[in-house]
């Protein structure tokens, strides 16, 4: 009888590297794109019709969190245990939405700091549809992480709502 149990042993990285890795390339590579952007550079001349000017130290940090918050999620995403066929379907989407998510979270300050509102309006809806997806997937597979997605998302919309504002 005890030649029939089979056992699965999966060697994974530990909690605490797999949370560093996850936080710090996502906050590093995500910034590093960012903030080639031109975020640092003085405010542009087409910002006064924006329906309101948003302090700069709150422009430059907004990408910071967002970053951090999308390496949380990731880190608690992959630190649940995958079993069966239909967890790894679950983990490979989201592997799918959370990496288009992070490119269209890196690139959508470069439409918005050269000045193009229609571009940064249509990049900042697809995130914040990105987004959603990938906080449905998020929750499929462990509450913490739906919930930080779910203040990503928030946060998301809300600078579509305001990039609305400036496009149209």
């Amino acid at each position: 009888m005890e030649n029939s149990v089979s056992v699965k042993s999966q060697k994974r990285l530990s909690s605490m590297a797999l949370f560093w890795i996850c936080v710090l390339a996502t906050v590093g590579i995500g910034l590093a794109i960012s903030y080639c952007s031109g975020i640092f550079g003085r405010v542009p001349a087409y910002a006064s019709r924006l329906p309101f000017v948003i302090p700069k130290g709150w422009v430059i940090a907004a990408p910071p969190i967002l970053f951090v918050h999308l390496g949380l999620s990731l880190f608690l995403v992959l630190n649940e245990q995958v079993t069966d066929y239909n967890e790894r379907m679950v983990r490979g989407w989201t592997w799918a939405f959370w990496v288009t998510l992070f490119i269209a979270t890196a690139i959508t300050p470069f439409f918005i700091y050269h000045g193009m509102p229609i571009a940064a309006y249509i990049m900042s809806s697809i995130t914040t549809a990105l987004a959603i997806g990938t906080t449905i997937l998020a929750y499929r597979q462990s509450v913490g992480a739906g919930v930080v997605m779910t203040i990503f998302t928030i946060v998301v919309a809300l600078i579509m709502i305001y990039l609305a504002y400036w496009a149209f």
